[in-house]
């Protein structure tokens, strides 16, 4: 693997960043824009479908959204896994704590892995999938 420059890595840990901090605020353009517009968001390891574009990532975020009241990711163990200069793997830790509308909640821990790419508006994901370290509670 070629070595990742500094300035890469921190941009591109600031994007899993942006993604955690919209995700938390309920912010559905501001996830948009973490992501390019064919991206592949695949939570199929996890239960759900792949999902394929911005317009797809944005409905079931909204869907998301309309069933919770609050949630809270934090996001460490960042690494990146490979890089080529122009794209980049990176995983990071989560834990993800939401509440529901409806009363109760879950807590997430788990990886994030993020294939990202560098375009004319800086590093943006490509595919997006997660994985479990520990099985959900709630």
């Amino acid at each position: 693997m070629t070595a990742c420059p500094v300035e890469d890595r921190l941009a591109i840990e600031d994007l899993l960043v942006a993604y955690a901090h919209a995700v938390d605020s309920f912010d559905v353009d501001g996830i948009r824009a973490v992501f390019v517009e064919d991206a592949v968001f695949d939570l199929s390891g996890i239960g759900f479908p792949i999902l394929n574009g911005h317009a797809e990532i944005e409905r079931f975020f909204a869907d998301t959204f309309a069933a919770m009241a609050a949630q809270a990711h934090y996001l460490s163990n960042f690494a990146v896994t490979a890089y080529d200069g122009d794209s980049a793997s990176v995983r990071a830790y989560v834990t993800g704590i939401g509440r529901y509308r409806a009363g109760g909640g879950i807590t997430v821990q788990g990886r994030y892995y993020f294939d990202v790419v560098r375009t004319a508006a800086g590093w943006k994901a490509r595919r997006y999938t997660m994985d479990f370290l520990l099985p959900p509670e709630g």
